[in-house]
């Protein structure tokens, strides 16, 4: 015998089983489901974090807005009793 021969032998093309296709979709199948979990799960952890800051910026943003609010409404009663002061002072001045 002849290598030659021998390796053509050995490397001619031999028709598929059958259920070949088959046996191939079904094992990629249960990979496809975890890729789409992995993508799943790293698209929410790309999302998640920020969205929370976002949420604890605003937040602190309407905690801000809420203090000045109030700063603002002593300082306006504040302002109302000099105001009052000063007047019955000038009045009395006089």
């Amino acid at each position: 015998m002849n290598l030659e021969d021998d390796l053509r032998r050995a490397l001619q093309r031999e028709a598929a089983p059958p259920d070949f296709a088959a046996r191939v979709l079904a094992r990629t199948r249960p990979r496809r489901a975890f890729l789409f979990a992995v993508a799943a799960a790293v698209t929410v952890a790309a999302l998640v974090p920020p969205g929370i800051y976002q949420y604890r910026q605003r937040q602190k943003a309407t905690e801000a807005r809420d203090q000045l609010v109030l700063a603002l409404s002593i300082t306006q009663v504040q302002l109302l009793h000099i105001q009052q002061q000063i007047q019955h002072h000038t009045r009395h001045a006089q």
